[in-house]
């Protein structure tokens, strides 16, 4: 005769509560909250990575953020716009009279400032008979490196209508005066793209500024412009300073 089945086989309510098994005959897992423990470490790294690469977006944003380097720009490059110069591509190749005539500028405008500031009426420099000051060849070099990098050549000469080369004194004689171009330079944006940085500049004539109830200049908007600049200015990754590099005119 066959045997009978084992009747306890199937009957999970014979089978004993273990720590293997539940009451209901179910095999426990060996660890039982490995599902939501993993679920929630996964969720945790999804969070992570969105969390890095928001941070890495704002990095970005925040490290082109120019907002606040207008007037370091327009005062770095009022030398350079008072001379309004002809399109270039590379300073660091290239040779103008406004390039020179801007370096020699600088150096007038600080001393001028270092006056007003300090109260002084006495020059640090020589003034001649024409009322030039003499600045010393090295002082311009240094200027002019300033404004268009180390790299840049430059030309001892004289220019038309400016600054005088005396290779004998040694020296530029500069006017110790803002020169009269008949417009007024104004920002129009500043935008950045990694190391290269895009000045937008317009000229408005000065016979069309206009004076507000008080006499105040009325800030000139980009409808007033005659006439546009763009300068593009590259960053020195060791100095962490910025020179002109080219310009374009519209």
């Amino acid at each position: 005769m066959a045997n009978k089945p084992d009747s306890t086989l199937n009957n999970t309510s014979a089978r004993p509560v273990t720590r293997r098994y539940n009451k209901n005959g179910k095999r426990r897992g060996k660890f039982a909250y490995a599902a939501p423990l993993g679920f929630f470490i996964s969720l945790l790294a999804v969070v992570g990575v969105v969390a890095i690469v928001w941070l890495g977006i704002s990095g970005i944003r925040n490290a082109m953020d120019v907002s606040d380097m207008h007037d370091q720009f327009y005062y770095y490059l009022e030398p350079l716009m008072y001379y309004t110069p002809e399109p270039f591509d590379n300073a660091a190749t290239e040779e103008q009279d406004a390039f020179l005539n801007a370096a020699a500028f600088r150096v007038m405008q600080n001393e001028q400032i270092r006056m007003l500031r300090e109260g002084d009426e006495s020059c640090l420099y020589a003034v001649d008979d024409n009322g030039r000051i003499a600045v010393p060849v090295e002082e311009v070099e240094t200027s002019y490196e300033i404004l268009f990098g180390p790299k840049a050549k430059l030309t001892h000469r004289s220019t038309e209508g400016s600054v005088e080369y005396s290779e004998a004194d040694g020296c530029y004689y500069v006017p110790f005066e803002i020169p009269n171009t008949g417009y007024r330079a104004f920002m129009v944006s500043l935008d950045r793209t990694f190391s290269a940085y895009t000045v937008r500049v317009g000229f408005v004539k000065n016979a069309d500024v206009q004076l507000d109830e008080y006499g105040n200049e009325v800030p000139p908007t980009e409808e007033d412009a005659t006439f546009f600049q763009t300068y593009t200015l590259t960053r020195d990754k060791e100095n962490k300073t910025f020179y002109v590099r080219s310009c374009v005119n519209e």
